[in-house]
């Protein structure tokens, strides 16, 4: 269960195992509770590919990736997300920046009735900052990938991986592997963001796709262009 507490309010969202027949729709349960409120909910439904997207948007605000607020709504689910950068009054923030200072994640949520047919009136607001987002997002990717990870491997010609900046694993920023070669926890040489720096990422994951179900159309998406050497790895980390 990924669990924060938000000065006497204890928020946890949880992953759930999927109905028998739940196709790609996952479950889950919110609960919030301090002294004026104690409220739970499970069986929530989210699309699975929608929940990781969550999960990868949390670990891209902490790696300083977003320049704007940046929104994510789960109307079935009866709750949204927004998630908003560190920014400067006298100009745009560098992603050290922004790596380095504190952020914000508002999760805005709609109750139910004990017999679960209506909403309550309202929106209940928490706000996690830097420390609360990177717990959370750490918990839920780890019972994610307990419950969901199989599921979403997926088969195909196309080998995409996700990779992350060095120090921000769980980013997710997917490439094609045109070699098909590399592995999780690998090193890779990718151009990276709006300049296309070439750097060397490290791989969070390897999954494969028919072009129907990719999540970047094969023929646009960037290229993995090399593994790194073990010589470049160590120079890299100071070994």
């Amino acid at each position: 269960m990924a669990k924060v507490n938000l000065q006497g309010t204890e928020f946890s969202l949880e992953c759930l195992q999927p109905s028998l027949f739940g196709g790609g729709w996952g479950r889950i349960r919110i609960a919030i509770k301090n002294e004026h409120l104690d409220y739970s909910e499970c069986g929530r439904r989210v699309l699975v590919g929608d929940l990781e997207e969550l999960i990868f948007s949390l670990f891209r605000l902490l790696a300083g990736a977003y320049s704007a607020p940046y929104s994510l709504s789960f109307e079935r689910a009866g709750f949204s997300v927004e998630l908003i950068p560190y920014a400067r009054e006298d100009g745009e923030a560098t992603r050290e920046e922004k790596r380095n200072n504190d952020c914000l994640t508002i999760v805005r949520l709609l109750m139910k009735t004990s017999d679960k047919r209506r909403y309550l009136g309202g929106v209940y607001s928490l706000v996690l900052h830097r420390e609360d987002i990177r717990s959370l997002a750490t918990d839920l990717r780890r019972e994610f990938d307990e419950i969901y990870g199989k599921l979403v491997h997926g088969r195909g010609k196309y080998a995409f991986v996700g990779v992350s900046p060095l120090g921000y694993e769980g980013c997710n920023y997917w490439y094609l592997d045109e070699a098909g070669t590399v592995k999780k926890g690998d090193f890779v040489w990718v151009r990276m963001g709006r300049r296309n720096i070439e750097q060397i990422v490290t791989v969070d994951s390897v999954r494969h796709f028919g072009g129907e179900n990719a999540p970047y159309e094969p023929s646009s998406v960037k290229r993995v262009l090399r593994i790194a050497t073990d010589e470049e790895v160590n120079e890299l980390l100071g070994k």
